[in-house]
């Protein structure tokens, strides 16, 4: 059969001139939109929708073919997207082998129908019917229209799709002009899968099924808000298993999580359906938001909660192990100002309940004794604005290198910036130590000023050098609810002197952002500067995608607790491979921490993991010597 022979015969209303022309444009258009969302992929921007049929018309030249030697409609036919055409009045004129293989049904058979008898567009997320939408918004702008959606096949197979419609101007010898629409469908439903696995692992806690930390801070934190516009009342509970590291010693940690699921379900059998809130917070520790309820009921509960578990005998490999917990509990009031405040003192308590002997419970109370041994007091707060003023701190830094074999043999030109404090005596300070302290008393905003101030500083000492020597800087979520913080950030560039290109900012992906509008905008601004930014402990929290999707970021950060037992552990290999198919899939460069050995490198070298930072690579130093190398690195050079 000649090229276009079968239109000839099908459709008689179409000169093989027309179809020619028509097939020409369309290839030529799926040519250039293939190149240009490559070139946007890697530019990591989004199709801009102005991209109109005179255009196209202007820029493709059609040079009439003889049908004899036309190859388009082969070159269609074996094009490994989904690609359908059809006219004005909606009736396919082609459809290719892939688009025959997906939507189920044969072009011979629909040739001249309508395109809706063959597929059904709805909303990805609320499966409303969107297809009579999205051919008026591609026919009415004349432009081209990409969107995502849930396509139901002729065969009634669901698929999520991306969609491309691409209207198309076709003119005539008298010079007159027919309108054609070119689809491009692309299957994105395993990508939409992997999605969905791991926002349900960003939400919930794999083993338990409970909520995770970051997502019952999100729960407490609308308690809170709740509480000022409605002046109800809440109790956190915060439970933990007493002795569980030496119990965890002698079961091992496949007994341990049987434990816990134990746990969650006599805790599950406990509380009220639909209005508590429970979450798992740690290994073999778990909280509880009592929503709207009074505190008299609340304590009931925990106690029973307690003596269920006193008096259930947990049994592992054979063996019985008698098992209790402390509890300890705070009220959400008009006082409360922060999530992570209340769950510190519900914490805190907890801790008083554990130093008393264990299974018992302890209400929170400021001027207890113990409470206030366990916070510091003010202490803290006199340690954090005495090393602020006095300039206590000390910068380190520690290698985020290139994974690549050719890569990984070159200098370290990539650091995360660390932040240092010893005592009095010279002791360090474990910085979970002072930052927690930093937190509980919103000291953040000047601690993380002091660190942009100084490492600003610092970093403008390193000379021009190929590649760009590139240093993060971790930012917390205080600073960044703050309206102010990007004129600062602004005003320590100028005035330091800095390239703004060696500076990456790190956003922890458990901060609580509240205005993401504010955070865009600082994000745009330095990388409109040549900054660049990263989201890090990426897949820890609910707000992974949500964080993904939302902020223009460079560079992702996997959470450590997910590489360091990537060696044994196949669900947190699994994730780590997900996260980084994801990523790439988006232009981001990954980083994976924890990478302590070099069994923990190789793997991640043979997922295409991009960056790797552990101690396997380097351990942090200071800041000043590697700065210092720089310099003289820069002197070899130049010698």
């Amino acid at each position: 059969m000649k090229p276009c022979k079968f239109f000839k015969e099908t459709v008689s209303d179409i000169s093989p001139y027309l179809m020619i022309s028509i097939l020409s444009i369309a290839l030529l258009v799926v040519i250039l939109m293939a190149g240009y969302m490559f070139f946007l992929r890697k530019k990591k921007l989004q199709i801009p929708s102005n991209l109109k049929p005179e255009k196209v018309e202007k820029e493709l030249i059609l040079n009439p073919v003889d049908s004899k030697s036309n190859c388009y409609e082969n070159a269609y036919r074996f094009f490994p997207e989904t690609i359908l055409i059809f006219n004005s009045q909606f009736k396919i004129i082609y459809m290719n082998l892939e688009a025959e293989k997906v939507l189920g049904c044969k072009l011979r058979s629909f040739m001249g129908r309508d395109y809706r008898n063959i597929f059904s567009l709805k909303s990805l997320k609320t499966k409303r019917d969107l297809q009579d939408v999205v051919y008026e918004e591609a026919t009415e702008k004349g432009e081209v229209v990409t969107q995502e959606y849930l396509l139901q096949t002729y065969s009634n197979q669901n698929l999520s799709v991306k969609l491309s419609i691409i209207p198309i101007l076709v003119y005539s010898d008298d010079k007159s002009s027919e309108s054609y629409s070119l689809l491009i469908l692309k299957n994105i439903s395993e990508n939409k899968a992997m999605e969905s696995r791991i926002l349900m692992l960003d939400s919930y806690d794999s083993v338990t099924g409970a909520l995770n930390r970051k997502s019952f801070d999100s729960e407490v934190k609308q308690l809170i808000d709740s509480t000022h516009k409605h002046d109800s009342s809440h109790i956190i509970a915060y439970f933990a298993i007493d002795q569980f590291r030496d119990i965890k010693d002698s079961i091992g940690y496949a007994g341990s999580e049987s434990l816990n699921i134990t746990i969650m379900d006599i805790i599950n059998t406990n509380i009220r359906v639909n209005f508590d809130v429970v979450a798992k917070v740690g290994d073999g520790e778990f909280s509880i938001a009592f929503s709207e309820s009074k505190l008299a009921a609340s304590v009931i509960t925990i106690k029973a909660i307690l003596k269920e578990v006193s008096e259930h005998r947990f049994n592992s490999r054979g063996q019985e192990y008698p098992v209790s917990m402390s509890a300890g509990f705070a009220i959400i009031n008009n006082e409360t100002t922060s999530a992570t405040r209340v769950l510190s003192e519900a914490n805190k308590a907890c801790n008083v309940a554990l130093k008393k002997g264990g299974g018992r419970l302890s209400p929170y109370r400021a001027d207890d004794k113990e409470i206030q041994k366990l916070t510091g007091n003010f202490e803290w707060r006199l340690i954090l604005k005495k090393a602020i003023q006095n300039n206590l701190f000390e910068m380190y830094a520690q290698p985020i290198h290139p994974l690549s074999p050719i890569e990984y043999r070159k200098p370290f030109s990539h650091y995360e910036l660390l932040l240092r404090l010893n005592d009095e005596k010279g002791n360090p300070i474990s910085p979970d130590e002072f930052i927690s302290a930093a937190e509980y008393y919103s000291m953040m905003p000047a601690l993380d000023r002091w660190v942009i101030r100084g490492s600003f500083g610092e970093v403008s000492k390193v000379p021009v050098q190929d590649p760009t020597p590139v240093f993060a800087i971790n930012l917390s979520g205080q600073s960044l609810n703050d309206p102010d913080f990007l004129e600062f950030i602004l005003g320590e560039l100028k005035s330091s002197g800095v390239d703004p290109k060696m500076l990456c900012f790190e956003i922890t992906e458990q901060v609580a952002v509240d205005d993401i509008s504010l955070l865009n905008k600082l994000i745009a601004n330095l990388k409109a500067l040549g900054s660049s930014f990263s989201l890090d402990d990426f897949g820890t929290g609910v707000s992974s995608f949500g964080y993904l999707k939302s902020l223009d970021v460079d560079y992702l950060k996997i959470d450590g607790s997910f590489v360091k037992n990537i060696e044994s552990d196949d669900v947190a290999r699994e994730m780590v491979q997900s996260i980084s198919q994801i990523g790439h899939t988006m232009g981001l460069k990954i980083i994976a921490e924890y990478v302590e050995n070099v069994e923990i490198l190789n793997i991640l070298g043979d997922m295409g993991i991009d960056y790797g930072q552990g101690y396997h690579i380097g351990r942090p130093g200071p800041l000043s010597l590697v700065i210092e190398q720089h310099q003289v690195a820069k002197k070899a050079i130049n010698s």
